[in-house]
């Protein structure tokens, strides 16, 4: 076997391991076998005895060399070879088997209006002729062609797990009227009890009328807080600048008060944070709070995309860039020790906010690596989450937004454009081929996009925190494994999705 083993090493404070790439093992070895693994591949013995002869003992050194060597030939391990990145989808026609009858979700915009002006938010940082977030509405139309393709061509047909339906803006509740009749419809259609129904919203807007309506379609909300009044006030306001907390929080308390199990088993809470991140004055808020203690496993925190923002018009947070963040050492500090010292149950955000990091890994799977592999982490266009804008355009998802349009309510998917983009996004990741964290690594298109095109710089940005990212969460996982050997048992019911 020649060429270098395909593998990444680490080292912890007590151990060294290597991380088989082609089998996905992660293997502790000795110090001797930690260095000589670098020299497999090499022709000239001598040269290898010469170069460790200062560290090992010439038969030590030998024998390292015919152990490594054995489990190559008889373990599989260390295997020199590399894959081809590629999606897997040979033609236009696999493409279209792919994604008819097994859409998961459609994504309504229903509006391009929002009665508040959050200071991240996209559309507030387009300038002046933006400030009213657009004024377009999705048409009663347009709305009812999307749903009708999307059950055309849902999963259910496919046996899988109930489809989704989800209410996007803007502020979609500034369309009530329409979400309304499109609850009828699947209601007059007999279909109310098999699809999930999802609103996105600021909460501000949630009247006792539209509250009882969502209860009784059970509707599951995500709804936006960032923190306590000082943190959501700070970027989450109304046009004025008033800030938004008052209201999200009395909504949530409405919600509770009057459908309490509703409140648990269908409110959800996505936090979103800017530099500097206030991690734990966010995780005190939510913690103490006696409002929030049903639903805290499904409080996520969420950080503002870097590129997005426009620091110029805010210093302090272009300073707080540079700065070592010690909110989240002292968060990822108290999920190690919860891990070790069997507390887990005792967390709270840090749950979600770390469990795919760690799940990636101590979940992986422990087979042998394909000759073709698709850029992990990227789904395929469309099939996950369809995004319908206001005109009845297609794109990949809410998060990458009016970019890349890949069909319309008239069309249906132009399965030709998928492909296409396929094809294009793999030849953007071939240099992942010969990348170590290949197996480990989540990355989407939005990631390494500007506007509708795959950018090198922001791949190349990516590409530098990934590796790092990956490569600490291998040894703080290892140095968890070490101190509790059974730590990661908590991820065993868990299903990702």
């Amino acid at each position: 076997m020649t060429g270098k083993p395909f593998i990444k090493k680490f080292a912890t404070g007590s151990s060294f391991y290597i991380y088989d790439v082609n089998s996905s093992e992660i293997i502790r070895v000795n110090k001797r076998i930690y260095d000589l693994i670098d020299e497999i591949g090499a022709s000239d013995i001598n040269a290898i005895v010469d170069k460790y002869k200062h560290l090992y003992p010439e038969e030590e050194i030998k024998n390292g060399i015919i152990e490594i060597e054995d489990a190559q030939c008889q373990h599989q391990l260390f295997s020199t070879q590399r894959p081809v990145i590629s999606s897997g989808y040979q033609s236009i026609e696999c493409v279209r088997k792919a994604l008819e009858h097994n859409l998961s979700q459609v994504i309504l915009e229903v509006t391009t209006r929002c009665n508040m002006r959050c200071k991240y938010c996209e559309f507030s940082r387009r300038g002046s002729a933006y400030n009213n977030h657009g004024d377009v509405d999705m048409s009663k139309w347009i709305a009812f062609k999307a749903v009708e393709y999307f059950l055309a061509n849902s999963s259910a047909k496919a046996g899988k797990a109930p489809p989704a339906i989800t209410f996007y803006g803007g502020e979609p509740v500034l369309r009530f009227d329409l979400i309304k009749d499109i609850l009828e419809f699947t209601k007059k259609r007999g279909l109310a009890d098999k699809l999930h129904f999802n609103l996105t919203t600021n909460g501000t807007l949630l009247t006792e009328e539209i509250i009882k309506f969502f209860v009784d379609f059970n509707v599951s909300i995500l709804l936006s807080l960032d923190g306590p009044r000082s943190i959501t006030d700070r970027f989450r306001v109304f046009p004025g600048d008033r800030g938004a907390f008052d209201s999200i929080l009395s909504s949530l308390k409405k919600i509770k008060r009057n459908y309490p199990s509703y409140f648990k088993d269908k409110i959800s809470i996505n936090a979103v944070l800017s530099p500097p991140y206030p991690y734990d004055s966010v995780i005190s808020f939510f913690s103490d709070k006696k409002l929030f203690e049903p639903i805290l496993e499904k409080i996520s925190i969420n950080l503002v995309d870097e590129n997005e923002i426009d620091f110029s018009r805010a210093p302090d947070l272009k300073k707080s860039r540079d700065k070592p963040d010690e909110g989240l050492k002292k968060m990822l500090d108290r999920y190690k020790r919860s891990l070790i010292q069997g507390r887990y149950d005792q967390l709270t955000l840090e749950k979600p906010f770390f469990l795919e990091d760690f799940y990636t890994i101590s979940r992986r799977k422990l087979i042998p690596l394909k000759s073709q592999f698709p850029p992990k982490g990227t789904c395929l266009p469309c099939q996950r989450r369809l995004f319908v804008s206001t005109k009845g355009k297609f794109y990949m998802c809410e998060k990458v937004g009016t970019n890349y349009e890949i069909g319309d309510v008239e069309r249906g998917v132009d399965f030709d454009k998928v492909f296409g983009f396929l094809n294009a996004y793999d030849e953007f990741f071939q240099g992942c081929g010969n990348c170590w964290a290949l197996r480990l690594c989540k990355k989407c298109f939005n990631d390494v996009r500007r506007g509708d095109r795959l950018d090198e710089g922001r791949k190349k940005e990516l590409c530098k925190v990934m590796l790092h990212n990956i490569e600490a969460n291998l040894i703080m996982y290892c140095e968890i494994i070490e101190e509790n050997p059974n730590a990661f048992d908590v991820y065993k019911d868990v299903v990702m999705t």
